[in-house]
């Protein structure tokens, strides 16, 4: 049975192109579209196209080129800097148009401001009878509503919890008129699954198989454990609020006091960094906290995980990133505060550890009884490891391009 079809995947998240007129996206994406490319074949994205502002916005540490060789194709509509550029609304609908009528299946996402208008290609896609993919990556209004709406006072914070509330709803009606709706997260298949037609969870690791620590290697570094020096904590991420680095910064000071040494290492940046460096001296432990900066993806991000004992990722909303995955393929356990997401996630006590909610007291005991015990670290690491191995990147974009193959199938079976 023939499943080749034209996939159009519409998108907030921008592209530029260099001088060779080659798109350039941020690195991250670059890795998943190319992912996906390599499992479903050809790939068509309808993004914003930023070359006329002299920069790629990225969220991570690098970008990377993508030409037409690895599968995908682009094409740009014009950036907006507003919901109300109503100009480039009318651009953009057209373009969006012209596109969808060329597709057999139109991806779509949950959205941000400004970007909201881009709900249009699946409301087209489905008036045409177009197959629809829905994708929910984040628990978004968990992370807005901390990030956004939080810090918000009077008719600003009425205005962005209209905004938030708005973005929920239109996520919903997508989601309840796709073909299929994929939740990357546990927080997001709690909050929306009710909402769709047809859903399924599916996580997406960055890693491949080759990636994952030698068997080898991580008996080395656990065989170093039985040695008494002092734990190396590492995490990676944007340094923001939300991510609360600040209380992992805490706990080490709570241990300081107790005499147990570790070290504690922050890779990343973000409008937190100078704080937590701040926080670090006041607390007198500026010598055993460092933050050297961000990491490019790929090998760079890996060979430093390596370097670290335990994972740390105190995040204080139900959002539960990728970053998880990076650290079991390093071999690492997570360390985590219990919520939804990180609940279903890591396995208590088998590949990592949680701790209560924005709990610093718990979260310096477990690593305290880590220090002192160091056999159910040891045992985790090698847990973490299995679980990289089962869950590759490769294998998660198979799995999704089953899912969305078996669309087609089931038309065909309903025409014969």
């Amino acid at each position: 049975m023939n499943t080749s079809f034209r996939y159009l995947l519409v998108t907030h998240i921008p592209f530029s192109r260099n001088a060779q007129g080659v798109p350039v996206v941020d690195g991250l994406w670059a890795r998943d579209l190319m992912g996906l490319a390599q499992a479903m074949g050809p790939i068509r994205v309808v993004a914003p196209d930023t070359t006329a502002l002299g920069a790629t916005c990225t969220w991570g540490p690098n970008a990377e080129e993508l030409p037409a060789s690895s599968g995908v194709t682009f094409r740009g509509f014009p950036p907006m800097r507003s919901a109300r550029s109503f100009a480039a609304r009318i651009a953009i609908r057209h373009i969006l148009r012209e596109e969808i009528q060329n597709a057999d299946l139109v991806h779509t996402s949950n959205l941000f401001e400004p970007y909201t208008c881009l709900s249009y290609a699946h409301d087209f896609a489905v008036k045409l009878g177009k197959k629809t993919l829905f994708v929910i990556a984040e628990d978004f209004h968990d992370m807005l509503a901390w990030e956004w709406v939080r810090p918000s006072r009077g008719i600003q914070r009425w205005r962005r919890e209209r905004t938030l509330n708005n973005l929920d709803a239109r996520a919903r009606k997508s989601a309840g008129s796709a073909s299929l709706t994929l939740l990357h997260t546990p927080a997001a298949v709690e909050r929306f699954r009710l909402s769709a037609r047809r859903s399924l969870m599916i996580r997406q690791p960055g890693h491949e198989e080759w990636q994952v620590i030698s068997a080898s290697a991580l008996i080395t570094r656990i065989d170093s454990l039985s040695t008494e020096r002092p734990l190396q904590l590492i995490t990676a991420c944007r340094h923001a609020s939300l991510k609360g680095l600040d209380l992992l910064i805490r706990a080490v000071g709570l241990l300081k006091e107790r005499n147990v040494r570790v070290e504690l290492t922050l890779y990343g940046s973000g409008p937190e960094t100078d704080s937590l460096r701040r926080l670090a001296t006041s607390l007198g432990i500026q010598d055993r906290v460092h933050l050297p900066g961000s990491l490019a993806v790929g090998v760079e991000l890996d060979q430093a995980l390596r370097r670290g004992d335990l994972f740390l990722m105190p995040h204080r909303t139900a959002d539960f990133g990728r970053a998880f995955f990076d650290a079991m393929a390093a071999g690492l356990p997570v360390l985590a505060f219990r919520t939804p997401a990180s609940a279903a996630t890591v396995y208590d006590g088998q590949d990592g550890f949680l701790t209560p909610l924005d709990d610093v007291q718990g979260l310096a005991e477990r690593i305290a009884s880590l220090h002192r015990v160091r056999q159910p670290l040891a045992a985790a690491s090698h847990e973490a490891r299995r679980r990289a191995l089962e869950n590759t990147r490769a294998q998660w974009f198979g799995l999704r391009a089953e899912w969305t193959r078996s669309l087609f199938q089931e038309s065909s079976l309903a025409a014969s």
